[in-house]
């Protein structure tokens, strides 16, 4: 027997059970899918630190929360999803080590300052960020704070209380002046 052909045998072998073993492991790997709804309080409570209430109604006020929920399990990547659960449960126990309990139960001032220091971590742009992002999936908060204004801007109260919204408009004017103060509804 050749010694060139047994060395590139089990090399063969070795790579193609290397593989076969990492293929599994990415389709058959057990999810953290359908667990979110564990977490509904807590993106309620980070929702409404997000988009609170004020004169017009809150993200928590037009049900944000479930939007959420329902689209990281229905419509997120496995990469996302893994972000997003793991970056709850991160901030889970950074709120539990910094003020001995959970987010939900932070003062108002200790939310919005852990949001603060979110928002500021995560605001990376750029070549390198984009290249993250493409490699290991959108981190938590960005997925967070663009999803709540997602959901915030087309859910009911958010289209009709916050924003100008008319289902069936009535006329087309190319040219329109905006009056000081005044809300406005745009799409991409």
């Amino acid at each position: 027997m050749n010694r060139r052909k047994a060395i590139g045998g089990i090399l063969a072998l070795t790579g193609i059970g290397i593989a076969t073993y990492t293929g599994f492991h990415f389709f058959y790997a057990k999810s953290n899918r359908g667990q979110l709804p564990n977490y509904k309080n807590l993106i309620a409570a980070l929702v409404d630190v997000i988009i609170p209430a004020t004169n017009t109604p809150g993200a928590k006020e037009a049900n944000v929360q479930d939007f959420i929920i329902s689209y990281m399990e229905s419509c997120s990547s496995k990469k996302e999803y893994t972000n997003f659960f793991n970056g709850l449960n991160d901030l889970q126990e950074t709120c539990l080590d910094t003020y001995g309990f959970g987010f939900e139960k932070c003062t108002p001032q200790q939310q919005i300052a852990i949001v603060k220091d979110l928002d500021s971590t995560y605001e990376a742009s750029g070549l390198f960020s984009k290249i993250r992002n493409k490699i290991s999936g959108r981190p938590f908060y960005t997925i967070l704070k663009a999803l709540t204004v997602e959901g915030y801007c087309t859910s009911e109260l958010g289209a009709t209380k916050h924003l100008v919204y008319e289902p069936i408009p009535a006329r087309y004017k190319a040219i329109t002046t905006i009056q000081p103060n005044q809300k406005a509804w745009a799409t991409k």
